[in-house]
């Protein structure tokens, strides 16, 4: 389970309490429901509501597979999908514990197995070698849950009624940024996708894998899910999380099983069935509130893997360090931390990232939510938890360059950009995206140096701007200063003191502008633009290589805590 982080003689940080909801929910059902179930739990702690729906992910999954149907008919092909993408999940965890029994190999099928790390000598191999001579003194930053004690944020959390985990910007810009994005619902409905969203990330982070009963936190999120009237489609969502945590439960219980195993940092998980590998990384990714949301067949399961795919790339080194067996950028190099296979991986990465945008560079409407909800991912890898992005960028922002020399404007899909083995193809004839940029003037300070310019960016990101959508000072912490950073302009140490002294005011400022648009589209379009810049910028290639400072010696999923197997 994730700690979160507190200064030697600081004072403790506040608790992880959710049963709230933001003023934009007063007066709807979901605020009467959260009221209700802090009324009874404060009554009778660990209370069930009586004839209330019973948590139960082995059944429900069960219960999908026998019968899609029973969710409502138009609800069937995604009960079919949930259903084979968490069960294809599990048939590979089953392998996965084999050969953690046994070390180095395939399994009988060759679906799966671990390798040796193939490592180059070029600049990411460099940085592989830093690992290796204890960087950071053999710290690991991962999982360190960092709060905002800034009277900006503290301005913010009271002008929007955000309480408890919102204290953390993980959890605010996160959840309820990227949890809004995709603009689903104009209403109450909304804030309950959110509720699911972050409620499925703090319980999975609970080791419950040998405790009977869980804790308190996580009863009070099954609470707050098991909401009387919910329409048939929250139920459907909620089902889809509640399936997929059968997945989580048996790789928890692998992990509890052999946390005590030490590992080297230079061995990985390597995949050679595509399609399955994609839907055990769907299961693995654990977006599945927006599954509903996403469009059916290879479309939505390759989107469903994508949730997963960008938060991979920030925590590569990190994943080898713990044996992390979801980690997806190195099943796209089949093990390799070579740079000429990172830059393939990412190359393809940036295309199926892609499919989602129009030839003219626009979102497509069909796969709005998609879009946003992979690319809301980037304000949850700021938030300083279970990654430490900008210290890894600053380490390889020169790299970037190199990204950005491929070819990042091709789109296609997993299959178009990988074999059946997850060798490497290119699309053949595909579409292409043509971004309209602009110049965008900017005038930033930085550890008291000024520095003024333009860079060209998205139309929509600054019309966003030059309608006061879309604060400057977002683009300048998202965009500026780190280009400013990888163009030589600024020092490392500069850029770090920089992002750690506006970071709670940039979250502040990003959160203030969401809620103003109501996290529409407004705000939310602008904001995946901003985001794909710095994809087709080639930014999260340099947070990629620069997280090979953590692939050092550990212990199997080293990041969380762990409670003992029973012997019972």
């Amino acid at each position: 389970m994730f700690r979160p982080a507190a200064a030697a003689g600081a004072a403790a940080p506040p608790p992880l309490d959710v049963l709230w909801t933001r003023r934009r929910a007063d007066g709807s059902p979901l605020a009467a429901h959260v009221a209700a179930v802090r009324r009874r739990l404060a009554e009778s702690p660990g209370s069930r509501r009586p004839g209330g729906w019973v948590y139960d992910p082995e059944a429900t999954l069960e219960a999908m597979r026998s019968d899609p149907t029973a969710w409502g008919q138009q609800f069937t092909p995604w009960m079919m999908e949930c259903a084979e993408m968490v069960g294809n999940g599990l048939a590979l965890l089953e392998e996965i514990r084999e050969i953690r029994g046994r070390g180095f190999g395939f399994t009988a099928s060759g679906r799966v197995g671990m390798a040796p790390l193939t490592v180059g000598a070029d600049p990411v191999g460099a940085l592989l070698a830093r690992a290796r001579l204890g960087e950071n003194a053999g710290r690991s930053t991962k999982s360190n849950l960092s709060t905002c004690s800034s009277p900006d944020w503290a301005a913010v959390m009271n002008e929007f009624g955000l309480q408890g985990v919102a204290a953390y910007p993980n959890f605010a810009a996160g959840a309820w940024g990227g949890g809004l994005m995709p603009d689903t619902y104009d209403d109450w409905r909304q804030d309950y996708v959110v509720i699911l969203i972050y409620g499925f990330y703090l319980e999975y982070n609970i080791d419950t894998a040998y405790e009977a009963s869980g804790n308190s936190l996580t009863h009070e999120i099954l609470s707050l899910w098991d909401m009387p009237g919910l329409p048939a489609d929250l139920v459907a969502r909620r089902a889809h999380v509640e399936a997929d945590l059968a997945f989580f439960d048996a790789k928890r219980r692998d992990e509890a099983d052999a946390h005590q195993a030490v590992t080297s940092g230079l061995a990985s998980w390597v995949y050679r069935d595509r399609d399955t590998w994609r839907d055990m990384k769907a299961a693995d990714s654990g977006y599945f509130t927006y599954h509903l949301s996403f469009l059916p067949n290879d479309a939505g399961r390759d989107d469903m893997m994508l949730t997963g795919l960008v938060a991979d790339w920030a925590d590569i080194g990190p994943d080898l360090r713990f044996q992390e067996c979801g980690q997806s950028v190195l099943a796209l190099t089949r093990g390799s931390v070579v740079m000429a296979d990172l830059l393939d991986a990412y190359e393809r990465t940036v295309w199926m990232f892609n499919t989602h945008w129009t030839e003219t560079g626009g979102i497509r409407p069909e796969r709005y939510a998609a879009c946003t909800a992979v690319l809301a991912v980037g304000p949850w890898l700021l938030g300083n938890h279970r990654h430490d992005a900008w210290r890894y960028y600053a380490l390889a922002a020169d790299l970037s360059h190199a990204a950005q020399q491929r070819d990042l404007y091709a789109s296609g899909q997993l299959a178009h950009c990988y074999a059946e083995d997850l060798t490497p193809t290119t699309p053949a004839g595909g579409p292409r995206v043509a971004v309209p940029r602009r110049d965008l003037p900017f005038d930033v300070e930085v550890e008291g140096v000024r520095h003024t310019g333009t860079v060209g960016l998205h139309t929509v990101i600054c019309d966003a701007v030059a309608h006061g959508t879309l604060p400057m000072g977002v683009v300048e912490y998202e965009f500026v200063v780190p280009w400013l950073l990888r163009e030589g302009k600024i020092s490392p140490v500069a850029f770090l003191e920089h992002m750690d002294r506006a970071y709670c005011s940039h979250f502040a400022q990003l959160m203030r502008a969401g809620h103003r648009s109501d996290f529409q589209r407004p705000f939310s379009e602008p904001m995946a633009a901003l985001i794909m810049e710095q994809w087709w910028h080639g930014m999260y290639f340099a947070i990629g290589a620069g997280s090979l400072v953590e692939a050092q010696p550990d212990r199997i999923a080293g990041d969380r805590a762990h409670s003992e197997a029973s012997t019972a």
